[in-house]
């Protein structure tokens, strides 16, 4: 279920203008540590002391038939993100990252994902001492046109929205747009959307931001 009325009405938008096809999702999750400055004030110097942190990190592709490209969408209880995919091609890396430190796991970790070398925000949510337990990965199959919730860790959702190669028109810096024909029969928010810009943002509507 799509909790924001922009990624609801995106859906709604292009239900009847993009062709379905299925893009397979497969990925696995890894769990490295490292260690890094204590605060930011060592950075540089190469003196301790450290702490350790655990980077859970699920990395993954999704793959199509013919080239797709997309954008991922960082929804949380005060904002939602978004990013217009780097790449245009039959597979695009996908991820999602849990950061913590690795004594305090269970108190907190900041979340975020990317959609082909595009990167989202790094967001707060709430931790575990299973850190992939606290997040719930979406469906092995998406449909092109479509919304698909990917990940979600409590009142934090990735999604991504992928389309044909065929609908748009790739300029510089790989920077894409949908094709003219397609944003002539969008709604004047939605093809503001798909027609400009690499990145955005938007509220998070009343009733959301109220959310416990």
């Amino acid at each position: 279920m799509l909790s924001h009325s922009l990624l609801s009405h995106l859906d709604a938008s292009l239900r009847d203008l993009v062709p379905p096809e299925s893009i397979q999702c497969r990925g696995e999750w890894t769990v490295p540590r490292r260690r890094t400055y204590e605060s930011q004030a060592q950075v540089g110097t190469g003196s301790g002391p450290y702490v350790e942190v655990v980077d859970l990190r699920w990395r993954g592709a999704l793959t199509s038939a013919s080239p797709i490209s997309g954008i991922g969408f960082l929804q949380t209880a005060q904002s939602l993100y978004w990013v217009k995919a780097a790449e245009v091609s039959p597979m695009l890396a996908v991820g999602v990252s849990l950061h913590a430190y690795a004594e305090y796991t269970s108190q907190g970790a900041t979340f975020t994902a990317s959609l082909a070398g595009a990167h989202l925000p790094g967001v707060p949510v709430a931790g575990s001492r299973d850190l992939a337990s606290v997040c719930a990965l979406g469906p092995d199959i998406l449909t092109t046109g479509r919304v698909t919730c990917l990940a979600r860790v409590g009142s934090a959702a990735f999604f991504v929205l992928l389309l044909q190669r065929t609908l748009l028109k790739v300029g510089r810096k790989r920077l894409w747009r949908v094709r003219d024909e397609i944003a002539a029969l969008l709604p004047a928010d939605m093809r503001e959307l798909l027609t400009h810009r690499r990145t955005g943002s938007a509220h998070a509507e009343p009733h959301q931001a109220g959310q416990q």
